[in-house]
Formats: structure tokens, C-alpha cells, sequence
């Protein structure tokens, strides 16, 4: 008895809810990236479409003005007729198409409302550490706003197939809107909220665990949200849940770029090779069978293989973190998917290219270690904002 009541205060709580979208059924114009991925230049792009996502995810100017110039644009856009709501509670099945060097990838996963209470949270699975300056940032919004605006990123096991085919049989038919994203991936969404639908979906999805792939700083502001405010639809946080077999997902390591000098120190931890390009660095550090394997651009490009130690995770990153960057200050430490952003980057400075890894070999690190260190892992491509919004009453 005991074992199944823990088994059922452990199982996922995860609900359809009465979504806020663009009334248009086409969004070339409305979709954004999240706001930690939206530089300067592509905000400035964004913002030249009126009607962009952009406006409420990363709004203009400096607090506390840019969260109510979000709040005022949110009421202002669902009463113009811009945003409208849905009548009934539904999920919202995704399907991505998209590109990845030179290769066509289709993925296939739900909006979901997922739970943010401590009884919750004991199916969620935290794999990196928070900041606390983004934290704040987004709380303020949740408090202006009183909407999430962007979805955070789950995967879960689906051994069965269960899951799989219960999302592709709310897929039936033509989609209710589709769209392309800046960085062209193409979108497909249908409104998920025949009964039978909803069931299976939620059925499918119960006993599993969530590990959150991104958006930890956002689950973690809406559990604060929640515990301060306990207001309507709170216990709740908007989330795009995947299964770990979809053929179309995808993490890629995120490389470390230093505006200090780490040649020195790589080559007092590892025997260092100088390769000739880029890419063969890049060979070396994927192929190598050392977990701890690493790259390091600094006026030519080295190939590193550490006696693999000190590291419960078996991951590159956190050994890299321990070691090679131990001391170096966050302010002066950026991170990027991109080897050649990497590279172009690392002038005056350092980069460290992480070994690549698998959504399995996630799990273990945080089952084995809890936290890995910030930006450890990229899931490819980041779920756009602008697909669907959840006002905090929307149940």
C-alpha cells in the first residue's frame, strides 16, 4: 500500500487548458525564440513584424516600465481581437519540421499545462542550476502579466509508444494553424480537446517523470509564483512536453567561451594535440571515447583527453566546469551550440568545445550528481513562443 501511494503522489500532473492564441491561423509574423536566446539584432528583426511575440516575451525598455508595456499590450491584443481564446480545454500538438546540418529532422510533442506544486515537483527532474538575476526578471513578468507567455521544455521515457500514438491521433486532419519560425523551422499545430483525446493523452503521460530540458529558471519562478500568491491557475506552468524516442529530438552540447586566456591551464590538466581546422577538432572531440574529452580554441585549435576523474555525472561539461573553468567569473563566461560561433568568438579569449552527449546520458548525470552546471545542454531547435499562451485562469 505504501509503495502505491507513493507511486500515485509521484505521478506527472499534466492538463489540458483553455489556451490564448493568435486569431490568424498563420504565424510566419508572430513567433519568437525565448527571451535568453534573442539577441540584440534578431529582437531588432522581430520587432519590425507588429504583431510578434517578441513584444510580450522580451518587451522594451527597463523595469519596471517593460513589464507593464507587456501587461497593457497582453489586455490590448485579446481585446482588439489580435489574441483569442479558446473555448475548452485542450492540449496543443506540435509537429516541427526542421533542418540540422543538412539533415531533415520532424518532431512531434504537446502543449501541456504541467504542474508547479511541491506534490508536483516530485516528477520533475531539474538537471541545471539557476541564476538568480533571470529568475527575478521573470517573475516580475509572471506578476504583470499574469500569463506565461513562453513554454518551458520537458522530455519523458515512452517506452510503450503510448504517448506517441495517443499525440499523433489528435494530429488527424488539417492543422489548426502552422507557421515558420526566423530560424526556419516549420510548425504545425492542432487544438487537442475531443474527450477521448484528452484522455489518452493524460493516461499515457501519468506515471511518467518530466525532466525539464529548458526552462529551469521559469518552472522555478512559477513554483515561487505559486507559493506566494496560491492564486487561480498558478499551480501550473505552460510547458511543450516531448518523448525521449521521438526520432526528431535532438540536444546538442553547449560550448563554453571565455574572455580569459585557458591554454595554460588545459595543458597543466591534459596532454594537448594542435589540429589543423575547425572541423577535425571537432571529429576528435565527438569520436573520442574519453567522457571528459574537450576542445579548446585559443589562437589555433587543440584537442584535449584528461584521465577521466573527479566527475560523478560522466559528463564533459561538469568536469569542465570543475577544472578547466573552475574561477572563471559568470560575467565573464558566454555560451553557444554554434562550434564556429564558438571559434569567431574566442578571439582574445578562450573557447571550450563540450563532447557531444545523449537525452540518456542526461538523465544519469542528474539522477547521479542533481545539477549539472547553467547551459549544459541545448535541446534543438528552442520550442517557439507564440504557439499558445496560458493566462493563469486558463483552466
Amino acid at each position: 500500500m505504501n509503495a502505491l501511494k507513493e507511486m500515485m503522489i509521484n505521478m506527472a500532473d499534466v492538463r489540458p487548458f483553455r489556451g490564448v492564441r493568435y486569431s490568424s491561423s498563420t504565424l510566419n509574423s508572430a513567433l519568437c525564440p525565448p527571451y535568453d536566446v534573442i539577441g540584440p539584432e534578431l529582437a531588432a528583426a522581430l520587432r519590425r513584424r507588429k504583431s510578434n511575440a517578441v513584444f510580450l516575451e522580451l518587451p522594451q525598455g527597463e523595469p519596471p516600465e517593460k513589464y507593464s508595456r507587456a501587461a497593457s499590450l497582453w489586455r490590448k491584443w485579446t481585446v482588439d481581437g489580435t489574441l483569442s481564446r479558446d473555448s475548452k480545454p485542450a492540449f496543443y500538438a506540435i509537429e516541427e519540421r526542421y533542418k540540422l546540418n543538412g539533415k531533415k529532422y520532424t518532431r512531434r510533442g504537446i502543449l501541456s499545462a504541467l504542474g508547479a506544486t511541491p506534490r508536483a515537483a516530485k516528477s520533475i527532474i531539474p538537471h541545471e542550476r539557476t541564476l538568480a538575476k533571470p529568475k527575478v526578471d521573470r517573475l516580475k513578468m509572471l506578476d504583470a502579466v499574469g500569463v506565461n507567455i513562453s513554454p518551458i521544455f520537458g522530455v519523458f521515457a515512452d517506452p510503450s509508444g503510448a504517448a506517441r500514438r495517443a499525440i499523433a491521433a489528435g494530429m488527424k486532419g488539417r492543422p489548426d494553424a502552422t507557421g515558420r519560425s526566423h530560424a526556419g523551422v516549420d510548425y504545425r499545430v492542432w487544438v487537442v480537446d475531443e474527450p477521448k483525446n484528452v484522455s489518452a493523452i493524460r493516461k499515457s503521460l501519468a506515471p511518467r517523470s518530466i525532466l525539464i530540458a529548458d526552462g529551469h529558471h521559469r518552472y522555478s519562478v512559477s513554483r515561487d509564483h505559486h507559493a506566494k500568491t496560491k492564486g487561480a491557475g498558478t499551480d501550473a506552468v505552460l510547458t511543450y512536453l516531448v518523448p525521449d524516442e521521438d526520432k526528431g529530438l535532438v540536444v546538442l552540447p553547449t560550448h563554453r567561451i571565455a574572455k580569459v586566456s585557458l591554454l595554460g591551464r588545459a595543458r597543466a590538466l591534459a596532454p594537448l594535440q594542435k589540429l589543423a581546422t575547425l572541423a577535425a577538432l571537432e571529429s576528435r572531440v565527438a569520436k573520442s571515447r574519453n567522457p571528459y574529452a574537450f576542445g579548446l580554441i585559443e589562437k589555433g585549435f587543440y584537442f584535449g583527453e584528461p584521465k577521466p576523474r573527479g566527475c560523478r555525472s560522466g559528463l564533459a561539461v561538469e568536469w569542465l566546469g570543475s577544472q578547466l573553468l573552475a574561477g572563471v567569473a559568470p560575467d565573464q563566461m558566454s555560451y553557444t551550440p554554434d562550434a564556429r560561433i564558438a571559434a569567431k568568438k574566442s578571439a582574445g579569449g578562450a573557447a571550450a568545445l563540450v563532447k557531444p552527449f545523449s537525452v540518456a546520458q542526461v538523465r544519469r548525470a542528474a539522477k547521479a550528481v542533481g545539477l549539472l552546471p547553467q547551459k549544459s545542454t541545448y535541446f534543438f531547435p528552442k520550442i517557439a513562443t507564440g504557439l499558445a499562451f496560458r493566462p493563469l485562469d486558463a483552466e
